[in-house]
């Protein structure tokens, strides 16, 4: 017996020797069945009888599933005003929000709300319409949406924080803050519901809020989305230790919008009344409007107004709500902000 030694490989590349196989060989061998099953012989001595193979298959949705998402898909976007138009798509978003057998129709659904989203920033009725679907999947104990929540996630961020949803000029800005409003609350959600199975779901989410509301170059509509969303995702703990350090820093864009368009601008008035009610619901106690009636400190309005800025803590002091005035000035001394 001898035995010779050769090169199987030079530099990841095999030489052409004999002692190699070809490549017509090695790919022959691509082709022979692999697995427990793939030599009848050793499958009969490990005991598997009547091995079969079957190839892989590629899934297919039944026609009655094809029909309902077709269904759905023309109810929810039909924007007739008619009551019974309205009515459909009512029952539309029901049914999905409680049928127990859509489970193979949820990527189908992602990826539908996905694609509108992206070809849709200009139609807020559609963009309503896919919030509205996606809250109706979430809100279905039956659909196990885990491995879909990536993918979910981006349509709903474009519509809390995108740039430019509805048409332009804007004709209704109600209508886009409805829209915003609708996906900071739905961010929420998803962050507290999937937080457990996806541990960088909500930090990630806070990340992407955050830097929306210190970029100076986003709009006002931005900045709404970035405060509704912090607010929604990681509620009074996220206000304390993240948003409050940074609303003094924000009236830069605060004064340059006022400056410019006026304290009545709706898009100013909308932003500050999203700061006032981010920050007021970590006080967690009724407002009283009278001074002395919910003891309040002549110094606790100064204090307040340096921390948080003339703008936005002219508005919390006026409040006069001693209980949040101390969780503000407990937050600025636990965040050690001067």
């Amino acid at each position: 017996m001898s035995f010779t030694a050769h090169w199987l490989a030079v530099e990841g590349v095999q030489p052409s020797i004999p002692q190699n196989p070809t490549t017509g060989e090695a790919r022959a061998g691509e082709l022979v069945p692999k697995g427990p099953g793939a030599n009848p012989s050793l499958a009969a001595l490990a005991g598997n009888d009547n091995v079969a193979f079957k190839p892989l298959v590629k899934h297919v949705l039944s026609k009655e599933l094809i029909l309902f998402f077709d269904k759905i898909r023309a109810a929810i976007l039909d924007d007739d005003p008619d009551p019974e138009v309205v009515s459909l798509r009512a029952s539309a978003f029901a049914s999905v929000r409680a049928d127990p057998g859509l489970h193979q129709l949820v990527p189908y659904f992602v990826q539908f709300i996905s694609e509108k989203v992206t070809h849709s920033l200009n139609n807020t009725f559609v963009l309503r319409q896919m919030m509205e679907l996606a809250t109706a999947m979430i809100n279905n104990p039956s659909l196990f949406i885990n491995p879909y929540v990536t993918a979910l996630v981006p349509p709903v961020l474009t519509c809390l924080v995108g740039r430019n949803l509805g048409p332009e000029p804007a004709n209704n800005l109600q209508e886009q803050y409805q829209l915003r409003d609708h996906a900071a609350s739905l961010i929420g959600q998803i962050s507290k519901k999937y937080a457990e199975s996806s541990m960088q779901l909500r930090p990630r989410l806070t990340r992407t809020c955050l830097k929306y509301f210190l970029d100076p170059s986003r709009t006002l509509g931005e900045h709404y989305g970035a405060i509704n969303g912090l607010s929604t995702i990681g509620g009074p703990e996220v206000i304390r230790s993240i948003l409050l350090p940074n609303v003094k820093p924000f009236e830069y864009v605060l004064t340059k919008a006022i400056n410019e368009h006026g304290e009545a601008d709706e898009n100013v008035r909308m932003v500050i009344a999203a700061l006032v009610k981010a920050i007021t619901a970590i006080g967690d106690s009724d407002i009283y409007l009278a001074n002395g009636m919910n003891g309040i400190q002549d110094s606790e309005g100064t204090e307040i107004e340096e921390y948080l800025g003339p703008v936005v803590g002219k508005r919390i002091a006026l409040l006069n709500d001693h209980r949040l005035n101390k969780a503000i000035l407990e937050s600025k001394e636990k965040n050690g902000t001067k």
